[in-house]
């Protein structure tokens, strides 16, 4: 507050005052006085804000240089806005912040090339096997400078020059070397800040521009199968390649000696049940990756690569010119991958043959093609199959003409497609295309399914043409709905060849020939034919399973047999015993197939709630919408099981929902209160015994759950 009075008598006073020296002056003025010392520097201030107050960060290491052993790194942290965030600090208890060091080695007379990890301790007690080592800022604060402006300075502590590694590896300036940052943040809050970032350099020379690298693939082409969040390692604080590349390195292993070095634990996990080898005794076993962690031991004894040809190198290994190094694998220099999959003693060959005991992979194998296993699909996807002369007469016999051919146009024999226990070469009648497939109950697939080698079904003309006749329980006016014959059939070939062969031959290799359906509205040819709505983008699924799923795999056309309203099966039982049922419809299927369905809320192959993995944005395909909006999908009704919480000696029946209901309880159904059924229903949807009601249900979902709102509510946005 201002004191009014007392500034007023204050200048009063001062005029007087001024006066008075004015009238006792002798006119002579004085000296000036010396000038004041100059003040010492003040601290910096700072700009930004305080990377505690941070939603995100990002980390950039701008420069590293090298002297008389020690490394110093200048890096920056800033917000998703590019504000710098200042305050980082190793007294700072929730300041998790790290670096590390590898260095890539390259082997004389080999392609071979490898990261080797620095700073390294031992994982047993003996000393034997080792794991990367890190320098933590709160291990030595002094060591980081903050610049106060999101920019920082770290001066490692290890002088690389004198240190000996526990492992024995030693420092090479003149070598490619990377510095990795991790860091990870966790607030008692419970906000968390994580991000990874990495530098390579030579330090002899200070270069950055043309180092050796080690680029096979990216984190990118994991994304394919695997989402951010499942592949956030150890808690969350690995997130980059680079920064796994740097700690699974050549070196490094569990306490027990088995190889965690990337290639040989991508390959070994990916095998899953199927990696085998021999015991002691010589017996083939199976053999799963199994490693010892701090948590102790875990076998990857589980279905982790569901893909045919089973191995296809190329799902991970794609053509990318981004890739300094995308073609090395194909080089199979690196004999530790390949035990990953054929374990240490492959069953293919005794003890004798193997390291140390015996000659190494490569001394045989130097020319191994890990690409031929898809010739024969790379070859089957050219094939076609066509349609004509198709007729339905009143009896609801149906009849047409086909034929297979070749890219050049020669016809395929009988004995050249394939058939042989469940795999059946099918011609798959539908209708109703664009109201997700016909009615179950009109006809099942079982019996819309043509077997062309049934010989009570089709006729193989001299000429390899097929006439096909059979009788199938068509709605009266089908010749005015939308028509489809879908080809679900394989072709043979001499294995890791693109050469057709009869199917009778040792060395035939069926694949499923890539065709599109026949689709037509009988009455009128000419007619713009409706498609099914987009759903999912059939690449991500492809993407993830390779050529081949599990069966009858031409595109994605599971829904041609798995209609929404096809019958239940056996799921086991409850843990009171009851038994459970489970629906068989394509999109039911899709959200708890294995690796598909990681439990309410959990993590793993694919995140349960990133409906993202297969319901991609497409240009073209319904935009933002694309699979996500609701109400599209009227007059159809899903089958059920009526509860999968049953109460001791209940029974638990065949039930039908309606469509949006049905979305949403393909997932949450095992969840959903009676509060939640109960909004469902008093917004139009239909959950009960009658299928009539389910199709007749006018649902209202759409009005408030939007596609974004959709996405929202599992943690995305559009």
């Amino acid at each position: 507050m201002i004191n009014t009075k007392k500034n007023k008598l204050w200048l009063v006073l001062a005029a007087a005052m001024a006066v008075g020296v004015a009238g006792c002056s002798d006119g002579e003025d004085g000296k000036d006085g010396e000038d004041g010392k100059p003040g010492g520097d003040g601290e910096p201030g700072t700009s930004g804000i305080h990377i505690d107050m941070a939603e995100t960060a990002f980390a950039n290491i701008t420069n590293a240089a090298y002297a008389d052993g020690i490394i110093t790194v200048d890096f920056e942290l800033e917000n998703a806005q590019g504000v710098g965030l200042h305050g980082l600090s190793g007294e700072n208890p929730f300041h998790d912040f790290r670096f590390s060091l590898a260095q890539l080695e390259l082997q004389a007379d080999s392609e071979l090339k490898q990261w080797f990890s620095l700073l390294n301790e031992a994982t047993n007690d003996a000393g034997t096997t080792f794991e990367q080592g890190f320098e933590k800022i709160s291990d030595c604060v002094e060591c980081l400078v903050d610049h106060k402006d999101g920019r920082y300075t770290y001066t490692f502590t290890t002088n690389l020059a004198s240190a000996a590694d526990p492992a024995g590896v030693v420092f090479d300036p003149a070598l490619t070397q990377r510095i990795a940052i991790e860091m990870q943040f966790e607030y008692d809050s419970g906000h968390e800040l994580a991000e990874n970032a990495h530098y390579d350099w030579i330090p002899s020379t200070n270069g950055t521009e043309g180092v050796e690298t080690r680029q096979l693939v990216t984190l990118e082409t994991c994304y394919t199968c695997h989402q951010p969040d499942s592949l956030k390692a150890h808690g969350g604080r690995r997130l980059d390649m680079e920064n796994c590349q740097s700690c699974h390195n050549g070196l490094v292993t569990d306490p027990n000696a088995v190889s965690v070095e990337l290639g040989h634990m991508v390959h070994a996990i990916h095998m899953g049940p199927n990696r085998e080898g021999r015991d002691a005794d010589g017996n083939i076993v199976p053999m799963p990756y199994t490693v010892s962690g701090y948590h102790g031991d875990h076998a990857f004894d589980y279905p982790a690569f569901p893909t045919k040809p089973f191995m296809d190198c190329q799902t991970c290994h794609v053509e990318d010119e981004q890739l300094a190094d995308k073609d090395l694998w194909m080089a199979n220099a690196n004999a530790n991958a390949c035990v990953g999959c054929h374990t240490d003693r492959p069953a293919q060959h005794s003890a004798s043959f193997v390291p140390p005991e015996g000659v190494g992979c490569i001394s045989c194998h130097s020319s191994i093609d890990h690409t031929k296993h898809g010739n024969p699909y790379e070859a089957a996807k050219d094939y076609s199959v066509s349609v004509s002369d198709v007729m339905i007469n009143a009896n609801n016999d149906i009849s047409f003409n086909m034929q297979i051919t070749d890219p050049e146009g020669n016809l395929v024999a009988e004995d050249e497609v394939y058939k042989q226990g469940y795999s059946k070469p099918y011609m798959v009648v539908s209708w109703d295309v664009d109201k997700d497939y016909p009615d179950y109950d009109q006809a099942p697939y079982s019996q819309r399914r043509i077997d062309i080698k049934d010989s009570t079904k089709a006729t193989w003309n001299a000429d390899n043409t097929v006439s096909v006749s059979v009788n199938i329980n068509f709605p009266a006016d089908v010749a005015d709905r939308t028509f489809e014959i879908l080809p679900v059939l394989k072709v043979c070939f001499v294995e890791n060849t693109t050469t057709r062969t009869d199917c009778a031959a040792q060395d035939a290799y069926p694949a499923y020939v890539q065709t599109d359906a026949y689709r037509t509205v009988l009455s009128d040819p000419d007619a713009e034919v409706a498609s099914r709505r987009a759903i999912v983008d059939e690449a991500t699924c492809f993407g993830c399973h390779s050529k081949e799923f599990y069966h009858d795999s031409n595109g994605v056309n599971c829904i041609s047999c798995h209609t929404n309203d096809k019958s239940l099966k056996g799921n086991g039982n409850a843990a009171n015993g009851v038994a459970l049922l489970k629906s068989t419809s394509f999109m039911y299927k899709a959200h708890k197939a294995t690796g598909h369905d990681n439990g309410h809320g959990g993590s793993g192959t694919i995140l349960k709630t990133d409906c993202m993995t297969c319901h991609a944005e497409v240009a073209g395909w319904s935009g933002s919408n694309y699979g996500f909006e609701l109400g599209r999908n009227a007059g159809q009704a899903h089958t059920v099981p009526s509860t999968q919480n049953p109460a001791v000696g209940e029974t638990v029946e065949t039930w039908y929902a309606s469509p949006d209901a049905a979305a949403c309880m393909s997932c949450h159904q095992k969840y959903m209160s009676p509060a939640a059924m109960a909004h469902l229903e008093s917004n139009g949807a239909y959950f009960g015994p009658d299928k009539q009601m389910a199709k007749d249900a006018k649902e209202a979902c759409a009005t408030c759950h939007s596609p974004s709102k959709v996405m929202e509510h599992h943690g995305h946005s559009l």
